[in-house]
């Protein structure tokens, strides 16, 4: 009888314990865990890892395809390791984003397998985004009450005042008042138009007439115009010409002007053949003496010749 109580615990014993391992098996295929090395892994890199755990659904499009098999923390962020059924169709710029799994909880790993025309190597890490959950907003939404309270506070003050403004039946008329002016000059304005209508449309066509008449002289007379432009640049250059000749001329009239004050300086003092023959009265009779003299010399020879005794060779 003891012998049989034994047997029936040992085999309680081994179908708990083949239980539990079946059970242990269960958890780890359902949560989809695969024994794979690193290199055969695809690594994505998120900011943090917003609560994602350890055999999450990883989704392609919405469609479950592979699992998380690690989450570590790397340089300053979150390094996902996850095993997909195939890679095929992810693209060099895919990216991966952590959403909510279902409303009561749970996360997963949602790729989108982008439009490149290269497909994402296995050892590249793929970019990872993190956005904001349900609990991330609340706690968000916590953070601006105290300003939303703050504004509502505002917006109320704003509103007493402007029904404390309105209230003023004064401030309601000046307003109308305002409005009434504008409306006045508006009218004014367009019967001003409405009675000068004819006489500026005049205006107007004078105007276009004028500019299309200055148009046509332009074109009409443009080589005329560029002939006198010519000329006026040629006359221009001669006008410098001449201003220079002119500097020449009065810098020789500068000094023919020195040349006759020295004269007339040495006329004054008495210095010189001319002061001389103003004031020497003996030199200019010695010179018309002289004159008188060269006129009779030249009257003989012109009567009698010239005389001429040449000696060669020997003193005489």
């Amino acid at each position: 009888m003891l012998d049989n109580n034994i047997s029936k615990e040992v085999k309680v014993g081994i179908v708990f314990f083949l239980g539990l391992i079946l059970l242990i098996f269960g958890l780890v295929i359902g949560k989809g865990f695969k024994f794979s090395s690193d290199s055969e892994l695809l690594k994505i890199r998120f900011p943090n890892s917003g609560g994602l755990q350890v055999g999450e659904p990883v989704v392609v499009n919405g469609v479950k395809r592979g699992s998380v098999l690690k989450v570590l923390n790397n340089n300053s962020s979150v390094l996902v390791f996850a095993k997909l059924d195939d890679y095929s169709d992810i693209k060099s710029d895919a990216v991966a984003k952590i959403t909510i799994l279902e409303i009561t909880g749970g996360k997963k790993v949602e790729i989108f397998p982008g439009k490149s025309n290269e497909l994402l190597s296995i050892e590249n890490e793929m970019r990872g985004e993190t956005p904001p959950d349900l609990p991330e907003l609340i706690r968000l939404v916590g953070e601006v009450s105290g300003d939303a309270v703050s504004l509502v506070r505002k917006l109320d003050t704003i509103a007493s005042s402007g029904t404390e403004l309105f209230a003023d039946g004064k401030f309601v008329e000046d307003i109308k008042s305002t409005l009434q002016n504008a409306n006045d000059i508006t009218a004014s304005l367009k019967s001003l138009i409405n009675d000068n209508q004819s006489k500026l449309q005049n205006t107007i066509d004078n105007l276009s007439s004028l500019i299309r008449d200055l148009k046509g002289f332009l074109n009409d007379n443009k080589g005329n115009l560029s002939s006198i432009i010519n000329n006026a640049d040629t006359t221009l250059q001669d006008s410098k010409i001449l201003i220079k000749k002119l500097d020449i001329t009065v810098g020789k009239a500068d000094s023919m002007l020195v040349n006759i004050n020295g004269l007339v300086s040495d006329i004054k003092h008495k210095d010189g053949l001319t002061s001389k023959l103003i004031y020497d009265k003996d030199f200019a009779t010695r010179l018309d003496s002289t004159f008188v003299t060269l006129f009779q010399l030249i009257d003989q020879i012109r009567a009698y010749g010239v005389n001429v005794n040449v000696r060669l060779g020997s003193r005489p």
